[in-house]
């Protein structure tokens, strides 16, 4: 097969030629698209507590990272310890199943309440800055 013919059988069978670049569409959306998702920063960290926490409990002894390694948040973080030693109690009492709900319960709820403004905002160094000493004029 000739280069003329690879070049049309990858090419098609269209007769049409595509519109230019910065061409606006004449189609018309379909209406039963459905619309695109934004994942919230609570649903975000939600995801996250729950993938780290149910590794955490799957391994055992824990991935041997820390909270930064895994991307989380000195808060998510906080959320993550807290859901875990729940799961933990859940699950030495009623199995893993029963322990899997509650690290879901927990890191919505938690992540619920720490975005419920919006991003946190505090400084994660505000602990170790020395307080601004006023200047004498």
């Amino acid at each position: 097969m000739g280069a003329l013919a690879v070049s049309a059988a990858l090419a098609g069978c269209s007769t049409t030629a595509a519109p230019p670049r910065g061409t606006p569409s004449t189609t018309a959306p379909s209406i039963n698209s459905p619309s695109p998702h934004v994942t919230s920063p609570a649903e975000l960290c939600a995801h996250l507590v729950t993938y780290w926490a149910e590794q955490e409990l799957d391994q055992g002894q824990g991935s041997g990272l820390d909270y930064q390694e895994k991307g989380l948040s000195d808060g998510q973080n906080a959320i993550l310890l807290t859901a875990l030693a729940a799961a933990r109690t859940e699950r030495a009492a009623h199995g893993a199943a029963a322990g899997d709900r509650v690290i879901e319960q927990r890191a919505k709820q938690g992540c619920d309440e720490r975005y419920r403004n919006g991003t946190p905002t505090t400084d994660p160094w505000a602990q170790t800055k020395q307080p601004e000493q006023p200047t004498s004029s």
